[in-house]
């Protein structure tokens, strides 16, 4: 989780510094910082999260918004149990028990930010992001907190993306048309993104949608939904985990149901393997 959130993070709405994830977030009495931090203490692990805002109403939906993010409803154990009995994914559970899948504080960033994201590097969708986040994203407010805590913008509504997305982002024109189509479905409740729906019905209006595959639509759920039964199978980097295992990825019943935390461990490998997944997250 420390690697995939430090990884992700868009300068000016998120920051990693020494271990401590901090975001903005849009909420129903007004923006809020949160910052997210793992302690140890005796054995255990602990997420300690602060919250400022200039309410303190948001309080308690901040905290929710984290505990999805960080998955810690989840039964890691069980998963554990279930993904060890796996000879080839044994060692990695030995190795990072309890982990977890990201979730989302906010569905319709998710996927916005998902398809900003597709077929380019993290850093550079962190940097189309940004782009976006600082011409778009309306202003956190807090500037006695900025020399602290670094947060200075939200990620921008749907309606404000729809409106002047394509004048800020580049790249491809069906890539940019794709996103601000979009941005325009979500802001008009064309498309509903919300944890209640059955992934399947979510994935079928996502695949509706100009630009969005296969991939993002079960990704997009896995962290939406919540879902743990989701195999990211044609993630090129879930593959090059599945290939150092010699793991068959049509044959992952076994791994029902948490085939997201399976995905997350084929992640985990192929990124050790390739040197990128800090020896601290590893463990």
């Amino acid at each position: 989780m420390e690697w995939f959130l430090s990884g992700h993070a868009v300068p000016g709405m998120e920051t990693t510094v020494d271990g401590t994830y901090r975001r903005s977030l849009r909420l129903l009495h007004g923006p809020a910082v949160v910052s997210c931090r793992f302690d140890r203490p005796r054995g255990r692990t602990v997420l300690r999260v602060a919250v400022r805002t200039a309410d303190d109403r948001n309080v308690p939906e901040a905290l929710d918004r984290v505990r999805l993010l960080y998955g810690t409803d989840v039964d890691s154990a069980e998963a554990d149990a279930v993904l060890a009995a796996d000879p080839a994914l044994a060692p990695s559970v030995e190795q990072a028990p309890g982990i977890r899948v990201p979730g989302s504080v906010d569905p319709a960033e998710t996927l916005l930010r998902t398809m900003i994201g597709q077929q380019i590097s993290l850093g550079a969708a962190a940097t189309h992001t940004a782009r976006l986040v600082a011409a778009l994203g309306d202003p956190v407010g807090d500037d006695d907190g900025v020399s602290e805590h670094g947060i200075v913008r939200l990620f921008p509504t749907p309606a404000v993306v729809a409106d002047a997305g394509a004048s800020v982002l580049t790249g491809p024109t069906r890539r940019i048309t794709a996103i601000a189509e979009t941005a325009r479905r979500l802001a008009d409740g064309d498309v509903e993104l919300h944890r209640g729906r059955p992934a399947p019905e979510q994935e079928a209006d996502l695949l509706a949608l100009r630009g969005v595959g296969p991939w993002t639509a079960r990704y997009v759920s896995m962290r939406v939904q919540g879902d743990p039964d989701v195999l990211l199978d044609t993630d090129l980097v879930v593959r090059q985990g599945a290939a150092l295992l010699n793991v068959d990825l049509r044959d992952s019943g076994r791994w029902s149901p948490w085939r997201s935390s399976a995905s997350m461990h084929l992640w985990r490998v192929a990124l050790l393997d390739r040197g990128t997944y800090p020896s601290a997250a590893a463990g």
